[in-house]
């Protein structure tokens, strides 16, 4: 489908008065560059569900640690995984995700780029990302680093996509603090200035 395609369709949805479900097919026809676009013209008022993928990482979420859950969707007054589509341009990414960044109850563990200590990671992400193109074995705290200097990560999503336990990304995160290569801000507050959509 053409923008003006997918923008009409929006419209059309947005008629209903209820938030928009995107269906798969035509999710996959959104790029970045789509989805700023319709942020651009619906960000005031259109609700949209998370895509399934997501809704699948969250009910497994509620599983692995169903305070964070909790936090994220117990107090809503929407039904969950209900979103802003303002979310959209990162629910297209292919490994995007809402981000679960702004935990009240609960510690936050998400990073961004910027919180990577350039002065000593600067040499170490460099090896890592030679390892990785040789595809060689990464630890979890290296992979976790690596992706943190790609694109913004929670552990969340980060032990979901790499079938690992949460408990194994809360202790490479420990590694990465402990040696000094990144920053942990763990409120809301905190990752104010860091996160951006």
């Amino acid at each position: 489908m053409e923008l003006q395609e997918i923008i009409k369709w929006f419209e059309l949805e947005k008629e209903k008065k209820q938030p928009i479900h995107i269906p798969p097919q035509l999710l996959t026809q959104i790029t970045p560059e789509i989805a700023f676009e319709l942020v651009r013209r619906f960000s005031n008022d259109t609700l949209v569900y998370l895509p399934e993928k997501e809704i699948q990482f969250f009910e497994w979420l509620k599983e692995n640690d169903y305070d964070v859950w909790e936090d994220l969707w117990g107090n809503v007054d929407e039904e969950p995984y209900v979103v802003s589509i303002s979310f959209l341009p990162l629910l297209v990414k292919n490994f995007g995700g809402f981000p679960i960044c702004d935990l009240v109850n609960n510690i936050n563990y998400y990073f961004t780029e910027e919180m990577i200590i350039k002065k000593t990671s600067h040499l170490l992400l460099e090896t890592l990302r030679e390892k990785f193109l040789r595809n060689e074995k990464l630890t979890i705290a290296q992979a976790l680093l690596l992706e943190i200097s790609v694109t913004p990560q929670d552990i969340w999503h980060f032990a979901y996509y790499h079938k690992i336990s949460i408990n194994e990304a809360k202790k490479a995160v420990q590694e990465l603090v402990e040696d000094n290569l990144i920053v942990h801000f763990k409120t809301a507050e905190e990752l104010a200035d860091f996160v951006q959509f």
